[in-house]
């Protein structure tokens, strides 16, 4: 038995039989029923996180007769194809089934072990396991790290064993986990109605899964394949999951519910594997206030971070974003239903209606998604000609009488180069069959005739049986439910289309940079980088700086190498303003009175009295860019300077290390605002520059993360002859050993 690659680079600990204790070997002396573990090639082959969310033998512990827990897993008595075994010590009988007294007492592997037992018991049952041949534990009771000491000694304990045993561990506080095609439930979840299809979600909030069920079976189009309820992660994560979906054969579409990421860069390199096979993957990020993460914390004991540092980093990924379980569901149903050759991005898009107001709606619900509606006017002609009452081509009302000329509005529209992809928007309910079989067999001809994805919905609600039959025979052609959600699903398809290819590319790596040796200046407490040393960590990474010359205490002289006029302040000082300790267009006769002001202000205010000089750079546009240190990873944000960041209160962030792609994307986020692409007249910016330098300050932030706790460049300065720091606020952490390596390679 072997543990999946992810769960061994998280510990370097063996789980192959070799490894195991004496009490599993194989002794053919040894009665059966007696601890003997006869273990088959394709059990040796299999992961252990494989084996207990596709097992063919179950070990269920805790249920008797009458017990909730037996009905909560009476589909996968009655209609799953597991072999069963029930462990119970007290009752002979279960169900009409015999019992085991222990687990030692199985008389076979067991893949799956379902401990519906309270936390104290479930960890002796796991502890008992370790040495027996046991793919993984389900473990839904509650009582552990959540509620604090005494249940996190519990759950050290559960970890322990998963570790000696080679266990993956579901949960613990936690629903369970659902094969849906196979109808094993091993879980405390309501038994929703759940039909067999690719999308597979893992939740670490357990009552969402029933969310997502409700939300899957009344959109006929799609089916669930994998449902996990993560709980506290205790041993197997999030990372795990996503990285076992990946290779997946059974799953297309992965969805995600999120209060926590424990291994980032673990979880992300799972997210690209995933996306590198062709499968797109949507989250919902819970805890997003104040108040739910405070929530979120007493529930499953993951205590969240901040969510628009998540929201940033997983689209960054290329993990498109939901807000509740119907949304999660419309995301990933569109590129569950088409075929692999049609998921690319739309850029030109037709809106086919036979009613002018859900022809308006969709086009406006459209532009709000960012879709493009080409306005086809070559088409006028034609529509004069042949549709009375219709003159716009895009969106069209091709109204009552379009019925009659619609086979040629279908190749009109599917054949236009502008036309990347056609959305029909009509009532197709299972009462509407009569009116709209003809339409729609039309526009499913016309997809597969010219190869465009093409996208049904009916007014409102989920089409109807017989049109999502119709719907189903092509892989060109995506159904829907309702105008929005279908647009909703289309701009997933989008984002996963920029981001798939990506995945496969080389990712973009750096070397750790060694913390600079100068001593820190203590600044309210936290240790601040000296002006000069941030200084010349910034030159020593190609980030432009501004000329600056350093005055210690004992010199009187500035001997400047560049010219006037000059700014004069207090170097290491982080707020100068709360101080007055910057002065401002000092010319050279000035500078040795300007450099005594600011050291009798910093005599009179206890400050450090190093002062720094800098030519006044002229400059038409100014630039903040930051890092901050975040659970997920160092966040490089970037905004527009001076006043604007004050006015705009708008930033964009990446999780470093990013490419010179990844910046472009960031700056795009801005075009509208239009200050960078020469407003009223201005120079416009250099922004290929400007995002090799964001890309230098993501390497910085990625290969100082032992050290640098968060940096400030603000102003960044937009000048003539390019981009320029005038300062810089770069506060570290306390000094420690692993400060000394230098040379290890991150990546993103």
């Amino acid at each position: 038995m072997n543990l999946h690659p992810t769960r061994i680079c998280r510990s370097a600990r063996s789980a192959n039989l070799d490894d195991a204790p004496a009490h599993a070997e194989n002794n053919a002396s040894t009665p059966p029923g007696k601890g003997v573990r006869m273990v088959t090639p394709s059990l040796a082959t299999r992961s252990a996180l494989d084996r207990v969310l596709k097992p063919d033998t179950v070990a269920i512990v805790g249920v008797r007769d009458g017990s909730p827990y037996l009905e909560a897993v009476r589909r996968t008595l009655v209609h799953s194809d597991v072999e069963i075994y029930i462990v119970n010590p007290r009752h002979p009988e279960v169900d009409g089934r015999p019992t085991y007294a222990s687990l030692a007492d199985i008389p076979v592997p067991i893949d799956a072990l379902y401990l519906a037992t309270n936390a104290a018991r479930s960890v002796e049952y796991a502890e008992s396991a370790v040495g027996l041949d046991i793919g993984g534990l389900v473990v839904v009771a509650g009582g552990f790290g959540e509620v604090g000491p005494a249940g996190g000694e519990l759950q050290r304990r559960l970890v322990t064993a998963a570790e000696a045993g080679g266990f993956a561990v579901i949960g613990p506080n936690c629903l369970g986990m659902i094969n849906v095609p196979r109808q094993i439930s091993l879980a405390i979840a309501a038994d929703h109605q759940r039909r067999p299809g690719g999308i597979s979600v893992v939740s670490q909030s357990g009552a969402l899964i029933n969310g997502v069920s409700m939300a899957a079976w009344e959109r006929r189009s799609i089916g669930l394949n994998l449902l996990v309820s993560a709980g506290n992660e205790a041993f197997t994560d999030l990372a795990d999951y996503v990285d076992y979906l990946a290779d997946d054969p059974d799953t297309t579409a992965i969805g995600l519910v999120i209060e926590k990421v424990r291994r980032p860069k673990q979880f992300f390199s799972a997210i690209r594997r995933a996306l590198s096979q062709g499968k797109p993957v949507v989250a919902i990020k819970l805890a997003r206030s104040e108040r739910t993460r405070e929530l979120a914390a007493s529930h499953t004991g993951a205590l969240t971070g901040d969510a628009w540092t998540y929201e940033v980093a997983l689209r960054q990924a290329g993990v498109d974003l939901a807000y509740d379980c119907d949304e999660l569901i419309d995301r990933l149903a569109v590129l569950e239903q088409l075929g692999t050759e049609y998921r690319r991005k739309i850029q030109g898009l037709a809106v086919l209606s036979f009613t002018g107001g859900f022809a308006s709606l969709t086009a406006d619900l459209a532009g709000d998604l960012g879709f493009t509606l080409p306005a086809l006017d070559d088409f006028r002609p034609w529509l004069a000609e042949n549709l009375q009452g219709s003159s716009v081509p895009n969106p069209l009302d091709a109204t009552g009488f379009g019925i009659t000329v619609w086979p040629q509005i279908i190749d009109m529209y599917m054949s236009s180069a502008d036309i990347d992809a056609c959305i029909f928007v009509h009532p197709l309910s299972d009462a509407d069959e009569a009116g709209g079989r003809h339409a729609l067999e039309t526009f499913v001809a016309g997809a597969q005739k010219y190869g465009k994805p093409a996208f049904v919905t009916s007014c409102a609600g989920p089409l109807g049986q017989w049109a999502q039959d119709l719907v189903a025979t092509n892989p060109a052609v995506a159904a829907g439910w309702g105008p929005r959600q279908t647009l909703q699903g289309m701009a997933t398809l989008g984002q996963f289309a920029a981001r798939a290819g990506r995945a496969t590319q080389q990712e973009h790596t750096v070397h750790l940079i060694p913390r600079p040796d100068g001593t820190p200046v203590i600044e309210r407490g936290s240790h601040m980088l000296s002006f000069a040393d941030a200084s010349e960590l910034f030159d020593r990474q190609s980030i432009p700086v501004a000329p600056f010359r350093v005055i210690g205490e004992a010199q009187r002289d500035a001997d400047l190498t560049f010219a006037g006029p000059y700014v004069v302040k207090l170097a290491d000082v982080a707020h100068r303003s709360d101080h007055g300790a910057v002065l401002l267009n000092i010319n050279s006769d000035g500078l040795t009175e300007a450099i005594g002001k600011m050291r009798h202000l910093a005599d009179a205010e206890n400050l450090p009295t190093t002062v720094a000089v800098q030519p006044m750079v002229p400059s038409h546009g100014e630039a903040f860019v930051g890092v901050q240190s975040t659970e997920l990873g160092p966040l490089v944000v970037f905004g527009l300077g001076g006043i604007f960041v004050e006015v705009l209160k708008r930033v964009g962030g990446l999780l470093a290390p990013f490419d010179r792609r990844d910046a472009l994307e960031l700056l795009a986020e801005f075009d509208d605002v239009e200050i960078m692409h020469g407003l009223r007249g201005r120079k416009p910016w250099d922004l290929e520059t400007l995002a090799d330098i964001l890309v230098r300050v993501g390497d910085l932030a990625a290969g100082s993360t032992e050290w640098l706790d968060s940096l400030d460049i603000n102003p960044l300065l937009v000048t003539d002859d390019g981009f320029a720091a005038v300062d810089a606020l770069c506060f570290v952490r306390p000094a420690t050993s692993n400060d000394e390596r230098t040379s290890t390679a991150v990546s993103s």
